[in-house]
Parts: C-alpha cells; structure tokens; sequence
C-alpha cells in the first residue's frame, strides 16, 4: 500500500519536495491511515507533516474523546498538531445547510486557517476509493453532468479557499486494504457511531443502496471508480474546448457580465453550448454556482431560439438576456436596455412609409424621407407616385445587389453569403419601391438594389436617412 501511494504522489505530484502538508485526521480508520502512510514517506519525499483535527461539537464526549485520541498519536509519532472546535448545528442553521454540508464546510475553513498558519499550501483528507463510489453514486442519484459523475479528484482547489491545493493520496485505494493496513500496523482507529445514521444520504448510500447494487453487480464499486475517470477525462476535455473557444474571440468580460457572440454560440455543438454558458454563469458570479441541468437547458434554449430580448433565470441572481448580436449574462437585477443600437421590425411586419415626412419604427427609430440631402442619408431613384414600404423579408424574396450586373438573387442566399446574424435576418427593413426590393438596411448599411441607386446629386431622387428619438 505505501508503494501505491507513494506511485500516485509522484505521477499526481501532489505534494512537491520542501512543502509542508496539512493532514486533517478525525481519528478514524481512514486519517489514521493516511497519517501513519505520510509519516513513512515524508523523508523518502522531502516533505514535512501537520496534522490537524476538529472537533465538531455533533458527538458530545465521544468526539472530545477523539480529540485526546488524535493528541496521544501526534505525541506518539512526534507530528505538530493543531486543534479547533466548531459549532456545525449553529452553522447550519445560519447557512441553511444540511448537517453533512455545514460539517465539510467547517472542516475546509478550520484545515485552511490552519494551512495558512503553519505555511502550507497542500491541505491532505483521506477519501478512499470506496468513498469515490459513494460519491460518484449519490451525484449521479441527484442528477449530475460530467463534473460529477468526475467524483473527486486527487488534487484540486480547496474548495472555498482556490489559493490552497487539497490532495487525496487514497483516492485509489479502498476501505478494505485500508482496515487491512491499520491491522497489519497495529493501529487501533476510534469508532463514529454517526457513521451507521442512515439518515445521512452517503449512510444510507454505503450502508443499504450500494450492498443492494452488489448483488446485481459483484463489482459496482470498481464500474463507479472508473466511471468517475471516464467522466474525469471527458469533462477536462470539454473543459479545454471551452477556453480554446473563448480564446479565439467573440467571447468577453466586463463589468460582472459576459458577452457572447450569438453567431458563434450557434456554431457550437449543444454539448460546448451547455459548458459555455456554465462557464459564463461561473465567470459573471466570481465563483462555481450550482447551476441545475434545468437551468442550463432552458438558457441554451432561450439562447439558440429566443427572440430579441428574451430571458433565461439562472440560479443566485443572475440571467441570460438575448440581445441583438449578443447573449449577455448579467445580474438579474440589472437594468433593461430601453434603446435599440439599430433599426429594425418586428417579423411579417409592413409600414408605409411618408415622403417627404417621417416614418415611426419599433425602438423609438424614425425614417425621414424628403428632397433635400442629410449627410448619412441615402439618395435612391423613386418614381413619383410610386408605393414605397419598410418591410421585413418574405419567402422568395429576391433583389439585384451591387456587383451582379443587374441580376437578381435571392435575398436569403444574400443574407448568408454576407453572414448576417440569422437572429437578425428576419427583423431587417427592406425598403421597398413599386413592389421591389430598393435596399436592404443593415444598420448604418444600405446596400441598394441595381436600378434604385442615384449615381449622383442632380439625379432626382429621394434622400432617406434613420433618426433615434428618446422613448419616453
């Protein structure tokens, strides 16, 4: 078992020669193990050991009992030792945890404080294999992804303190090479009584569900340890794809939101769009939320189809907003915007427009139309009389663009070719002149139809241009 460990430190690294390991010990079979492990390896691997337990207050004498327990090993065997008590039920009541929750957390801040204190940046908990299965078992009961089917790793962030590495160097062994080890070593591990309280979900798992399973499947242990692995390697994989894509552009953060491209969202495989989204959510907040599976379906959703301005609610105060050639993750609470950056119409709309005069659209935007020439305006050819409309595009739709020689083509094929936002494609005005596609306005760009287009200022023409008004 020392050789097995001793492997996974070196091929993890997870603990470099010269640091100091914080090892949180409860008294148990599996911290006692894990201390009498690191003490033989410590001088083969140059590193130096502090333990430190925690009294829960959960247990009354039984855990002050553990705490002398721990005090007698630490004299024994000569490893500095620090010890620290925590309210766990006050803890929970405040936080609205459960007991388990306020207890893992008590003991991450207690073996942090600790760390910090003694100079450590390697914080050591001896979760097992077994403990793995249980793990990977009870998220995939609450419905988890690949980052929990992953389990635990046997190193990453200390979780609430990302500045501290916690390792697990047993991660690969299980509870019965352990119970065989202390034996062997004539080690003599306390008993937790709460251990056996099936009230507790990972109880009820290790004492009732995964023995059921066993019968099914004499090795469901070990398919939950290498499922965890499968899942592991997956995950990191996604995870890397994520940042490639960030990487290569149309991805930023400002000012506690995340701005995402929808024209490269949508080129993404849904899977990439799901680890997208998680990653924005996460990067928005500063910290990992819980986000739920339903959550990021629903914002996936309203992201690929959801028109301009729809909204997705994400947990912990935060939403997904569908903005014009953007998804926008930012607080929920966050002001809405009241003006549109560029004229556009609502899907199968028509208008009339005014000339000369002013023609109201959708987002406080007018189109003023008249003789005399504005300097962004555009200057087309419109018979007198003629009927001239602001509409959105329709099936067939064809016009003659610049650089066709005066031939049509159909506006979808347009549309595609010059890769306008596919969200956009149906809210775009065309003007349009005795029935014909004069321009097709893509905010500031008007490209003009072959036939519509003054070729200068004496040619009778009528000038447009787009003017935004405040909306009350």
């Amino acid at each position: 078992m020392l050789t097995t460990v001793l492997r996974v430190i070196r091929q993890q690294r997870l603990i470099p020669p010269g640091c100091t390991v914080v090892v949180g010990i409860s008294g148990g079979a599996d911290s006692l193990a894990q201390l009498h492990i690191l003490r033989e390896l410590a001088p083969r691997c140059r590193f130096r050991l502090h333990a430190a337990t925690l009294d829960h207050h959960l247990r009354g004498e039984a855990g002050a009992a553990d705490v002398r327990f721990v005090q007698d090993i630490a004299r024994l065997w000569d490893i500095p030792l620090t010890t620290g008590h925590a309210d766990v039920l006050a803890l929970a009541r405040r936080n609205g945890l459960s007991i388990e929750a306020a207890a893992r957390q008590a003991r991450y801040d207690f073996l942090a404080q600790t760390a910090r204190a003694v100079g450590a940046d390697r914080v050591a908990v001896a979760h097992h294999a077994d403990d793995q299965a249980e793990t990977v078992l009870m998220h995939l009961l609450r419905g988890a992804g690949l980052a929990g089917l992953s389990g635990m790793a046997a190193r990453a962030p200390l979780p609430g303190h990302p500045d501290l590495t916690l390792i697990r160097p047993l991660l690969t062994i299980t509870r019965a090479e352990i119970e065989d080890y202390c034996r062997r070593h004539d080690l003599h591990p306390r008993q937790d009584t709460t251990n056996q309280d099936v009230t507790y979900l990972r109880n009820a798992i290790r004492l009732q569900t995964l023995p059921h399973l066993e019968r099914l499947n004499p090795g469901i242990r070990r398919a939950l340890v290498q499922l965890a692995d499968i899942a592991a390697a997956e995950d990191d994989l996604l995870t890397g794809q994520v940042r490639q894509t960030v990487s290569q552009g149309g991805v930023s953060v400002e000012d506690g939101r995340v701005n995402i491209e929808r024209r490269r969202f949508a080129a993404l495989h849904p899977a990439l769009q799901r680890r997208l989204l998680a990653w924005a959510v996460e990067q928005a907040a500063g910290s990992r939320l819980d986000i739920a599976y339903i959550h990021i379906v629903q914002a996936v959703e309203v992201a690929r189809r959801g028109r301009l301005g729809a909204l997705a609610l994400l947990p912990d105060g935060w939403r997904l907003r569908v903005d014009y050639e953007m998804l926008v993750i930012e607080r929920a609470d966050a002001p809405l915007p009241t003006r549109q950056p560029m004229p556009l119409l609502e899907t199968g709309s028509q208008i009339t427009v005014t000339i000369p005069g002013e023609t109201a659209l959708p987002g406080g935007w007018r189109l003023i139309a008249g003789q005399l020439p504005h300097e962004s305006g555009k200057r087309l050819v419109v018979p007198d009389g003629a009927p001239v409309l602001l509409r959105s595009r329709r099936p067939g739709d064809r016009f003659a663009p610049p650089g066709l020689g005066g031939h049509t083509q159909k506006l979808s094929r347009w549309m595609v070719n010059r890769k306008i936002p596919e969200h956009l494609r149906d809210r775009l005005p065309l003007l349009v002149v005795n029935g014909q596609i004069a321009a097709v306005i893509v905010g500031e760009t008007w490209t003009i139809s072959a036939g519509f287009a003054a070729p200068g200022e004496d040619t009778p023409g009528v000038c447009f241009h787009f003017r935004q008004f405040p909306q009350p």
